[in-house]
């Protein structure tokens, strides 16, 4: 069996084309999505009295000539992850002058691209002997929970131990320890490890499990990101480099250690990816290049004698 893990595709549309060809273009009976679906900004198309048509992206000011244009200008917003809305001048000045409305705004479009995105799964693999997980983490809000729940083929394995061909278990969790972000999955270290254990208690052989936690295991190479001043600025090095710190859970540590499983899947840090090995256990962090439309994962291949033959990071 031949699992395709990503994770991180923030919204970008062009992200999610290239996970659904995962099947076809590396032959995996299965593929999944370790968390962080969902982007982060909206970015506003303002239709002016004059007939101009303006916005700013990517921190260029554009003006746009006729719907063709505008409509293009879209399709790159949403490949990169963004949000591209189109509106007045008053409804532009309304959303500035009342955050609660564009907060609302924000959560419709957003949850209205998790909809298309899950209806388009639903259309490609209908037909297919294809099983696609796709979880949450802790930047997505928990009405996405919902419409992966209404999907007829995605499968979300946040909270859950499902059981995979060749005896093989899934165990997925997609909170994180808490991060300066203030995120809607960010828990404590000590809730982490009461969820992970509970999980943990259900698996029949560790020898053959996975777990798909989003945040990585503390300090294990696959978890550093750059540090952060309290005012949320980069801290560099002498040599001008961002200051690169292990930024990982230190309950997802303790369960690996403890628990021995065969492999762990984990995302949430873009800046690291890598397959080490903590303990007795395989662990991998496929990093995350969305913005760019790259699409990083990690090819798995499983047998049910074997068990975990060999991983490769791959990216397209």
């Amino acid at each position: 069996m031949r699992i395709y893990f990503t994770s991180d595709l923030h919204g970008s549309e062009k992200a999610w084309l290239k996970f659904l060809n995962a099947p076809k273009y590396y032959q995996a009976d299965v593929i999944m999505i370790g968390g962080d679906i969902t982007g982060k900004f909206i970015v506003p198309i303002v239709f002016h009295h004059d007939g101009m048509v303006a916005t700013t992206f990517m921190g260029h000011r554009r003006k746009l000539r006729g719907s063709d244009e505008v409509e293009e200008l879209k399709k790159q917003i949403g490949f990169v992850g963004q949000y591209g809305v189109e509106m007045t001048e008053e409804e532009h000045s309304r959303y500035n002058e009342t955050p609660s409305l564009l907060v609302q705004l924000f959560e419709r479009v957003m949850l209205e691209r998790v909809e298309r995105w899950v209806k388009m799964a639903d259309e490609r693999f209908k037909d297919r002997k294809v099983r696609v997980f796709v979880s949450a983490g802790n930047d997505d809000s928990f009405e996405v929970d919902d419409i992966l729940r209404a999907s007829q083929i995605v499968e979300n394995h946040d909270g859950k131990v499902l059981q995979l061909e060749g005896g093989f278990e899934l165990m997925g969790l997609g909170y994180s320890n808490i991060t300066p972000w203030n995120c809607p999955r960010d828990i404590s270290d000590e809730e982490l490890a009461e969820r992970i254990d509970h999980l943990a208690g259900q698996i029949r052989n560790m020898k053959q499990a996975i777990l798909a936690i989003h945040v990585p295991p503390y300090d294990t190479r696959i978890d550093y990101a750059p540090k952060l001043t309290d005012d949320m600025r980069v801290v560099m090095t002498a040599t001008g480099e961002p200051e690169m710190i292990p930024v990982g859970s230190p309950a997802v540590r303790e369960a690996i250690l403890r628990y021995s499983p065969m492999l762990g899947l984990h995302g949430h840090i873009h800046e690291s990816a890598g397959i080490v090995t903590l303990g007795e256990t395989r662990i991998v962090n496929p990093g995350s290049e969305y913005a760019e439309g790259i699409l990083r994962g990690a090819l798995i291949d499983l047998d049910e004698k074997v068990g975990l033959v060999n991983i490769q990071l791959v990216s397209g």
